[in-house]
C-alpha cells in the first residue's frame, strides 16, 4: 500500500517520545499533533488539544500519510492503580487512531513496550518470543497490539509494532528509573528497590531513529524490538550517574520499593531492526551524560 507520507498525525505529541519525534519528523513532514495539554502552532505543525479517547475521526480533516501512535499511560504503578482508566486510554484509545489511519488508508505505528514479554523465557527476547504481561499496564499494551494486528489483517493496513526497552534521555518522566535516579541524586537522598535487576537501556535520539526507519521502510504488519542488544543492573546505572554527577551519596534500598513480578534481566534481540538499516548510536555513558547535563539545566535555569 503506498501513500503520501508528507503529513503524519502523532499522537501523545508532546510527551517524552513525542516532543523528541517531533523534532525530527518536522524536517521533513508537516505533522498534526494530538495530544490532552496546551501546545503552540508553528510551521508544519498544527497541535489538537484533545483527549485521544475523545478524538473523532471526522475532526482530523486534512489527507494523512501516516499515523504514529505514542498517546499512553506509560507508567506502571499508576495503571495498577487505576486499571479503567489505563485500558480506556491504552487500549480504546489504540482503537480511535486505528480508525482514522484506516479511514485515511495509511501507515499506522504503534508504539508499544518490552513489558508484553513478562518474564523472559529465553534471553536475548526476541520478536517471536511469547508474549505474557505480568502487569496491568502490560496488559493494556498487549490488548493494543492485537487490535493493530487485527485492523492489519482485517483491513490490509500497513501496520508496525515497535516494542521499546528501557528508553531514557532528556524530558524523561519521573516514573522512569534513570529520572527517580538523578532526581535523588539532586537531593542527595538515593533510595531505589532492587538494584541488581538488569534492563536494555536505550537513548531516546536511537529511538527516535528507529521510529523514523520503521516508518519510512517497513511495509505490512511487523513487529520490531528497539534495544541496544546490551544490558545494565540498576546499580549500574547509579554508579555511572554517580561518577558523572560526582557524588558520593550512598545507594540504599528498601523491599517496599521492589515491584511484585519484578524482572530480574530483559535484553533485547535487536537483529530485525538492524535488517532496515539501523544501529545504536549513543552508548550508555554519553546517553547518561547528556540525560545528566539535560537535568542539572532545567535545576539551575
Amino acid at each position: 500500500m503506498k501513500q503520501n507520507k508528507k503529513t503524519i498525525l502523532v499522537t501523545g505529541s508532546n510527551g517524552f517520545i513525542g516532543s523528541h519525534l517531533l523534532k525530527t519528523l518536522l524536517k521533513k513532514y508537516k505533522v498534526i499533533g494530538v495530544n490532552h495539554t496546551q501546545d503552540t502552532k508553528t510551521k508544519n505543525y498544527s497541535p489538537l488539544r484533545k483527549n485521544i479517547v475523545k478524538l473523532s475521526v471526522d475532526e482530523i480533516s486534512e489527507k494523512l500519510g501516516g499515523v504514529i501512535h505514542l498517546a499512553a499511560i506509560t507508567d506502571v504503578d499508576l495503571c495498577d492503580k487505576n486499571p479503567k482508566k489505563c485500558f480506556l486510554t491504552n487500549i480504546m484509545g489504540t482503537q480511535k487512531a486505528l480508525e482514522i489511519a484506516r479511514k485515511n488508508n495509511c501507515k499506522f505505528v504503534y508504539i508499544s513496550t518490552n513489558h508484553v514479554y513478562g518474564k523472559p523465557k529465553k534471553l536475548p527476547i526476541s520478536e517471536n518470543h511469547p508474549r505474557n504481561p505480568n502487569s496491568i499496564y502490560a496488559t493494556s499494551k498487549l490488548a493494543a497490539e492485537i487490535c493493530c494486528e487485527g485492523y492489519s489483517k482485517s483491513y490490509d493496513m500497513d501496520i508496525d509494532i515497535v516494542r521499546l526497552f528501557s528508553v531514557y534521555g532528556p524530558k524523561s518522566p519521573p516514573h522512569l528509573v534513570t529520572s527517580k535516579i538523578i532526581t535523588q541524586l539532586q537531593k542527595k537522598n538515593l533510595i531505589l528497590g532492587n538494584v541488581s535487576s538488569q534492563r536494555d537501556f536505550i537513548y531516546i535520539s536511537d529511538v527516535i531513529n528507529a521510529i523514523k526507519i520503521v516508518f519510512e521502510k517497513s511495509s505490512g504488519f511487523n513487529v520490531y524490538n528497539i534495544g541496544t542488544g546490551k544490558c545494565y543492573s540498576i546499580l549500574n546505572i547509579c554508579n555511572l550517574l554517580k561518577n558523572l554527577s560526582k557524588s558520593d551519596v550512598p545507594v540504599r534500598t528498601l523491599t517496599s520499593k521492589i515491584r511484585r513480578n519484578d524482572v530480574k534481566k530483559i535484553l533485547s534481540n535487536n537483529t530485525k531492526i538492524k535488517k532496515l538499516g539501523w544501529e545504536p548510536q549513543v552508548n550508555l555513558e554519553l546517553g547518561l551524560k547528556m540525560t545528566l547535563d539535560w537535568y542539572n539545566s532545567q535545576k539551575t535555569s
